[in-house]
């Protein structure tokens, strides 16, 4: 609801200087002549416009704002979106989604056959995920004033990766059956350790239509948002975990692999949210 408020707050002010537009029968331009639309030939880069409404909205609000900033993350993976006009009313869209993100935990535990608790060793947990997509399309729109109406379709390919490791200070061993480590999340199976936990490459395709707004607030600088319906697919398939225990038969350490399962989905709906983006046309 607030990022709504602030986007209407946005289309008020630039209504407010926009007396100063000189319409002339060809184009929209500014007072001191800019083209205020995009033209034929024009390219733009679109970014996702959360992190500004953030910030207005911390400023709104007295709260301590900090400068816009972009996270992207597996979980997050913003969205960049570009145009080439090939006519006032008709482009050529592409998208592109990028989400990387590594982390690493560390904890400390007692070294085994050590009576100084302050004689430590790490254990690990590392959690490395990607996500990535690709998109293209084609879009209309209506309108010869600041602000146009936008249609059209897309469709977009997307792939992800979800990988977790384990390291250990402490190890099996023939006087070690029974290693002190860090359970981080679940990782001490009880009489075994998962040493890797790899999930099955995601792949996921989306067709879609969409129709939305687009306010030109500058020349060739504008906010957009859009709404979508369509279909959707996405499937993960089968991964492996490798977990590791001590052979008490053969006394020895254990490693083995066993399969993790896959799944998939399809969807045929609107979107639950919408999509706003600061658009630079050049």
């Amino acid at each position: 609801m607030k990022r709504i408020t602030l986007l209407l707050l946005v289309v008020v002010l630039a209504f407010s200087v926009s007396a100063q537009d000189v319409n002339t029968p060809e184009k929209l331009v500014s007072k001191k002549g800019f083209p205020i639309l995009p033209e034929a030939g024009d390219f733009s880069l679109g970014i996702d416009a959360t992190p500004f409404f953030t910030y207005a909205g911390q400023l709104l609000g007295g709260n301590a704002a900090f400068a816009p900033t972009f996270t992207w993350t597996a979980a997050n993976p913003m969205r960049i979106s570009g145009k080439m006009m090939i006519n006032e009313h008709t482009a050529y869209r592409v998208a592109f989604r990028l989400g990387m993100s590594n982390n690493k935990n560390s904890a400390y535990k007692q070294q085994d056959g050590q009576t100084d608790p302050l004689v430590r060793v790490e254990d690990t947990w590392s959690k490395s995920q990607m996500n990535v997509g690709l998109g293209a399309g084609l879009e209309k729109s209506r309108g010869n004033g600041r602000l146009q109406g936008i249609y059209g379709a897309m469709a977009m390919l997307s792939i992800g990766t979800d990988k977790d490791t384990y390291e250990y200070g402490n190890a099996y061993s023939s006087t070690n059956m029974t290693p002190n480590r860090k359970d981080f999340n679940g990782n001490d199976l009880g009489s075994a350790w998962v040493m890797e936990i790899k999930k099955g490459t995601a792949f996921g395709f989306e067709a879609i239509a969409f129709v939305g707004v687009e306010y030109f607030f500058a020349p060739k600088l504008s906010i957009s948002g859009e709404f979508s319906y369509g279909l959707g697919f996405s499937s993960i398939g089968d991964g492996n975990a490798t977990i590791q225990s001590w052979d008490f038969a053969n006394s020895a350490v254990k490693t083995s692999t066993t399969s993790t399962g896959g799944a998939s989905n399809f969807t045929l709906d609107t979107r639950a949210t919408g999509v706003l983006n600061l658009n630079f046309y050049f």
